[in-house]
């Protein structure tokens, strides 16, 4: 039988033959939406992308190297976790909580936060204890160094590190989401630059987790939560402008 060599034939030939040369392929595992997902978060909870900032598709296709199928499904799971807001025909934004929204999210947790606190006390022995002094001395160190998109993070964690310790999975990634809400809020409506976290108030926690009573924990925690949300101005937005491949670039060469 002969073997007839079609135009057909040639062309898959040729391409098969070029594949060395040809430019590798985006990643195409979950894994590279999630890194996305992460490195994005981290960004907004550090003040580093404030709210209102257009997350383009093909940017941050070609800032991490992947296609823009992984990001569209990064970008779909920051708007679940309530971090991007979609607009048809318009792309993927940086959320801007309204005021209603920043009141219900530190009324949540109110509700949540200090009893979850106040069930720590008598539960934790030494060597977590420790681990939340040392987490609070680092607040504090990066306080003193005036670094303050470390002491937001820092601040944050601090609550979703006592969800970890309370040892309720479901509780934790409660606790995680308000707080990357609340990191949203703080950077749009926020009274001054101290307006986060103070790290002398977790360090009163801490101490009050190792010797004082349930009741005096809640309440220092319910204390504290409302200290942060009055020193917000929630009336008057505060909008920054920002270059969105200048923020994300040293992370997403990290995480390509």
């Amino acid at each position: 039988m002969v073997s007839v060599t079609t135009p057909a034939r040639r062309r898959r030939a040729s391409a098969v033959g070029s594949a060395p040369h040809a430019r590798a392929p985006a990643p195409k595992s979950p894994e590279a939406a999630q890194r996305i997902f992460e490195h994005i978060v981290r960004a907004v909870g550090e003040h580093r992308l404030p709210p209102g900032t257009k997350l383009g598709e093909e940017t941050l296709a070609d800032l991490y190297g992947v296609s823009r199928a992984r990001v569209r499904q990064a970008l779909h799971h920051l708007a679940l976790a309530h971090i991007v807001t979609l607009h048809p025909n318009r792309g993927a934004f940086v959320s801007e909580p309204t005021i209603k929204e920043a009141r219900a999210v530190f009324a949540a947790r109110r509700l949540v936060e200090p009893p979850l606190s106040a069930s720590l006390v008598g539960r934790l022995g030494t060597p977590q204890v420790q681990r939340l002094k040392r987490h609070v001395a680092a607040e504090e160190a990066a306080r003193n160094a005036r670094d303050r998109h470390e002491g937001i993070k820092l601040s944050g964690e601090f609550h979703v590190l006592l969800a970890e310790l309370a040892g309720n999975d479901v509780i934790t990634d409660m606790v995680r989401g308000l707080v990357a809400r609340s990191s949203l809020i703080i950077a749009l409506y926020q009274r001054a630059a101290s307006v986060d976290c103070a790290s002398e108030e977790h360090g009163e926690l801490v101490d009050a987790l190792a010797g004082r009573t349930a009741r005096v924990v809640s309440r220092l925690m319910d204390h504290h939560l409302r200290h942060v949300e009055a020193g917000l101005l929630l009336s008057t937005p505060t909008r920054a402008v920002v270059d969105l491949r200048a923020v994300l670039a040293a992370g997403a060469g990290a995480a390509a």
